[in-house]
């Protein structure tokens, strides 16, 4: 029975599948998942972070010194567009239509869908497509994929400061990872297969967070932000990795997926800056969508990108991991 194999056929499949799973058993069975215990701290949204933390330990403890420019080269520009993307597609929304936005996507939405961005399924194609500076550069785009981006934007002119300690926290396991590993290579090689087993929990943790249910809520507001998202910004960071990296265009494509935090980012931001609060229910809810066609979308996209432009996979490492065919 080939199980690893079906898995390996979905696009990203070893971190994807499982986020599928626990976010079906999530949406109609939502307190299976909170039995206490193993159960909860593995595949629940309690253990995201702590194996996220070993996700960035591994990636680190398989970069080198010298990759160290490629990764802040190719992470740096992908992270820096999507700010300036999403600093400008916040001002243009409140500039020409105030906090209310249009059509029902108030400026928070809009920030929050350009600032966001999901580090694990980032992982989970760079596993199937990328090569190690791909992945190591998860440390520096991981930066970005928390509350406090948007609501940094958002608040510019309210003098809201950035969160510095969420930056540390991202950067000091990837550190530890490649300081550990450059000093003895024993340990770069027992942490090589590390990578997949740690992606499978953090799928299940990220699906635990998600609510299949919210698919069903698809309005007018929803349909313009997935628009805006997939033919819009997309295509704007898949051209700065094309022309500015000189790069296939994939790593881009994973790097736009939205994350779990993007239904959290309302209600911090609702709370920091009380001028956004009463839109913190109405963009929950569109998150919430947007997060779910997302995760279903992203994969394959990134697999159409992989087959017309090629991927920094090796034939021999895509066809280990069963992902590219």
């Amino acid at each position: 029975m080939d199980i690893l194999g079906k898995v390996n056929k979905v696009p990203g499949g070893i971190m994807v599948v499982p986020m599928l799973i626990t976010a079906v058993i999530n949406t109609f069975a939502p307190g299976a998942l909170k039995i206490g215990g193993p159960v909860t701290g593995a595949f629940s949204g309690y253990g995201a972070m702590a194996f996220i933390g070993a996700l960035l330990f591994t990636a680190g403890s398989q970069a080198k010194y010298s990759d160290l420019r490629l990764i802040c080269s190719r992470g740096g520009v992908l992270v820096v567009v999507r700010l300036l993307v999403a600093y400008i597609g916040s001002w243009l929304t409140i500039k020409f239509f105030g906090l209310d936005g249009f059509c029902g996507v108030s400026a928070m939405a809009i920030t929050i869908l350009l600032a966001n961005c999901n580090p694990g399924v980032y992982m989970g194609l760079m596993q199937s497509y990328g090569d190690n500076v791909d992945k190591a550069a998860m440390g520096i785009i991981n930066l970005i994929a928390v509350p406090a981006t948007p609501l940094v934007i958002l608040g510019i002119a309210d003098g809201t400061g950035f969160d510095y300690m969420s930056a540390i926290s991202t950067l000091v396991p990837f550190t530890l990872g490649l300081v550990l590993a450059n000093a003895d290579e024993k340990i770069r090689k027992m942490f090589s297969t590390a990578t997949p087993v740690v992606l499978m929990f953090v799928g299940a943790c990220l699906g635990a967070s998600i609510n299949m249910k919210a698919i069903a809520n698809v309005g007018v507001a929803e349909a313009i932000l997935i628009a805006i998202h997939v033919f819009v910004f997309l295509p704007i960071m898949i051209a700065s990795d094309k022309i500015i990296l000189r790069r296939p265009g994939y790593a881009a494509v994973a790097a736009t997926c939205l994350g779990g935090f993007a239904v959290v980012a309302p209600s911090v931001i609702g709370q920091s800056l009380p001028q956004y609060a009463p839109y913190v229910e109405t963009v929950t809810a569109q998150m919430a969508v947007c997060l779910v066609v997302s995760i279903i979308v992203y994969p394959y996209i990134t697999k159409w990108v992989v087959s017309k432009f090629g991927s920094g996979a090796q034939p021999a490492q895509r066809a280990s991991v069963g992902l590219c065919r």
